[in-house]
């Protein structure tokens, strides 16, 4: 059985990632991936590395001003690894357009740095028909 503390830890960062998501602050969102990280992200190519990621969600907030919501994740620690299933309504607002919503899902594994923050290092997320 997990650490209900490290749980509720888990809990605070996702919750300050979706608010940076949503506020879109991209360097943040970036901060909660490793220099490493490797996300297929359901619109758009493989992404690699922090930095490539920090251009993509630049591009994608400038663009879109996206925002998420009704989000649920189920999490399975196994030491400094977490394994992620996430679900979620994506709400694109493109410039002089109406919004779209989508549904999403997602898998990512994520690991607890030196530092004590969990970081994601790998990614696959798609939205529904």
């Amino acid at each position: 059985m997990p650490d209900l503390s490290e749980h509720a830890e888990f809990e605070r960062g996702m919750k300050d990632y979706l608010d940076a998501f949503n506020s879109g602050d991209y360097e943040n969102v970036a901060s909660y991936w490793t220099d490493d990280a490797v996300s297929c992200p359901p619109i758009g190519e493989e992404i690699r590395g922090r930095a490539a990621l920090r251009e993509y969600y630049r591009q994608v907030m400038e663009g879109m001003a996206p925002h998420l919501s009704d989000y649920t994740f189920e999490c399975h620690f196994a030491g400094d690894v977490v394994f992620v299933r996430e679900r979620w309504l994506f709400t694109a607002n493109p410039p002089g357009q109406e919004p779209q919503q989508r549904r999403g899902r997602g898998l990512w594994v994520g690991k607890k740095e030196a530092d004590g923050v969990w970081r994601g290092f790998w990614s696959l997320a798609r939205l529904d028909a």
